[in-house]
């Protein structure tokens, strides 16, 4: 399948020919396509067969889904329809959501996802659109498009259901590259994203005062990484570092954090995972990896040199994720 960076004109080609494509770029190169097959949403660093991390705004990154998809069906979804999402999906496929980072339906998703009816029983990947924190221009805004309808939108999600042919099958894999620490267990008493307190061992402390008490550096790459326990499902947030004019008395995490679920800080365990993802036997179709792992350019060369797609700023499979990589393979259902 074909996968990479292409000129506005290459992607504007296969566009017309008819392909499906999932597409990541600069939003003014998104904006000059034609309508079509396709669903978009804004970025401007990738990675290209794993070993070359740039930052382009004069390219577009296709993932070619021609290839693999019987038929597709694309859908855009605001936060009272989201909902509907799994139930729109196909039984033999994948569907790949994108949201805007600063908008009502990834916090909908983000925070609900798990009442929805049919949650997880059929696939869901997907990412959030980089803000300008990450593009390092104030201009920008966090956009998706939809080649259906040729707009772009701030405050909705766009959807690609994909349908696979009989035979074939498709799996999404998480590459996390941290464990939780030894350490306290913090748990948050209510859903959401900002706290002031939490129940740390048991005792309910202020957070913001409880990391400086233990000297916890919010910096990228540091240990700013908070892994939950999901019943055995390691889930990763950022604690977000601090933002000019931040209240002091409360911590913002990058995804939503649930009540009761066990969280503690984390550390890298990069060799055991990495070693995973180099044992996969079947067609990876879709890469793309959380915009704070730019950080790690060495590890993405020596171990993630099969995956290829866009930084983004948070990962769906099936929940929001940060500081991941996923990515989606297709094989046979008969090997």
């Amino acid at each position: 399948m074909t996968h990479g960076l292409y000129s506005v004109g290459e992607v504007a080609a296969m566009i017309n020919k008819g392909d499906i494509l999932l597409l990541a770029g600069d939003a003014v190169l998104l904006s000059t396509l034609p309508k079509g097959k396709w669903i978009a949403g804004t970025t401007s660093q990738f990675i290209e067969n794993g070993k070359t991390l740039l930052t382009t705004r004069e390219k577009i990154f296709v993932h070619n889904m021609t290839g693999i998809a019987v038929h597709a069906k694309f859908k855009v979804y605001d936060a009272s329809t989201i909902k509907n999402v799994y139930d729109d999906a196909f039984d033999d496929g994948f569907s790949v959501l994108i949201t805007p980072f600063h908008s009502d339906v990834k916090d909908e998703y983000a925070i609900n996802c798990m009442n929805y009816s049919n949650f997880a029983s059929r696939i869901l990947c997907g990412w959030i659109s980089v803000t300008p924190k990450y593009t390092g221009d104030p201009n920008d805004v966090s956009l998706v498009f939809s080649g259906e309808t040729g707009l772009s939108y701030d405050n909705a999600g766009v959807v690609m259901h994909i349908e696979l042919p009989t035979g074939k099958y498709a799996e999404i894999h998480t590459f996390n590259p941290f464990v939780p620490e030894r350490g306290d267990v913090i748990i948050f008493e209510e859903n959401g994203n900002q706290f002031e307190k939490v129940l740390i061992n048991g005792i309910k402390q202020n957070f913001r005062k409880y990391m400086s008490v233990n000297n916890i550096d919010l910096s990228p790459g540091n240990n700013n990484v908070l892994v939950g326990d999901y019943a055995g499902m390691m889930i990763n947030t950022v604690v977000m570092p601090e933002l000019e004019g931040a209240d002091e008395k409360y911590v913002i995490v990058g995804n939503p954090v649930f009540k009761g679920i066990p969280y503690r800080f984390a550390k890298l365990n990069s060799e055991e995972s990495y070693d995973n993802i180099q044992h996969i036997e079947n067609e990876i179709v879709l890469s793309f990896s959380c915009a704070t792992n730019f950080i790690f350019p060495d590890d993405f060369s020596k171990y993630l040199n099969r995956t290829h797609g866009p930084f983004v700023y948070g990962e769906y499979t099936y929940f929001l994720l940060n500081h991941t990589t996923v990515y989606v393979t297709v094989g046979n259902s008969d090997n």
